[in-house]
């Protein structure tokens, strides 16, 4: 734990804070020390807390390093001070999705008050893009008491999504075949945020769940296999959903949706990157 601590330490950037103010070293040891008193202490929402506190400040890099883009095309600053300080910004931001592991590392009882801890993780690295992504994944799967936690993985998987991460878009139309059903519709929820991806993400995603879709459908018309028709059932909105954030078309039959892929998958409009 101490050498895990050091490593974060090493990427937060020393800055200039008021004495009165707590700085990023300061919440990291805090953030430690509940986390490492009993699940008895009910302290997890100065851990919550302070998980918010690090979204936030998450969100405050991201704007500066938008202003700091914006100043090197237009030749402003010192190039070099800008570049530097981006660069600084890239790790804190590592060391931020890095400490929120620990609620899932340092609290392992299955107990309501980790429950929230670990939804809080979950939505927090939603928030982190890239940095976040590897963290969602390893949260709702390496750990053995997730994985029949399928409401968990759920929220994990949707939240990979929200991070709009696209080099996640493989694991995610893996995903969308998943043992099970609430897990499957939750790929498809994520996808329903990758509408300003690459064309070619979306094009993969969308031939991957039109087959899969028609798949199912197919499978529940057999009125005796109430397995295929659960699942269908369960998967069948964000599916569709995902479909229409991917192509701009809307249809409720997934015939249809073979349909209009048959005839536009080498629509070079359509599956051209989007402004």
């Amino acid at each position: 734990m101490i050498m895990f601590l050091a490593g974060l330490l090493l990427l937060v950037p020393s800055s200039a804070v008021p004495q009165d103010e707590p700085t990023l070293k300061d919440q990291f040891e805090k953030f430690v020390e509940i986390l490492k008193t009993s699940e008895r202490d009910r302290r997890e929402g100065e851990a919550i807390a302070l998980i918010d506190e690090f979204v936030t400040r998450f969100k405050a890099n991201a704007k500066r390093r938008t202003a700091i883009e914006e100043l090197l095309d237009f030749g402003e600053g010192d190039a070099r001070d800008l570049k530097k300080e981006a660069k600084a910004i890239e790790k804190e931001d590592e060391s931020l999705a890095k400490v929120i592991w620990l609620a899932i590392d340092l609290r392992d009882k299955e107990v309501e008050a980790n429950q929230r801890l670990w939804t809080a993780a979950a939505y927090a690295w939603g928030q982190m893009g890239a940095h976040g992504s590897e963290y969602l994944w390893a949260a709702g799967f390496e750990p053995k008491r997730f994985r029949r936690d399928f409401e968990f993985q759920a929220l994990c998987v949707e939240q990979v999504g929200v991070t709009q991460d696209y080099r996640q878009v493989d694991q995610l139309l893996d995903t969308l075949d998943y043992h099970n059903e609430t897990v499957a519709a939750a790929a498809g929820k994520a996808l329903q945020h990758f509408g300003d991806a690459p064309g070619e993400v979306r094009k993969i995603s969308a031939e991957r769940l039109v087959k899969l879709l028609e798949s199912r459908a197919n499978a529940a018309t057999n009125v005796e296999d109430t397995t295929s028709i659960r699942i269908y059932r369960i998967i069948r909105p964000s599916w569709m959903s995902a479909l229409t954030a991917l192509t701009g078309e809307t249809f409720t039959d997934p015939l249809d949706w073979t349909r209009w892929w048959n005839k536009n998958k080498k629509n070079r409009a359509i599956w051209a990157d989007r402004d």
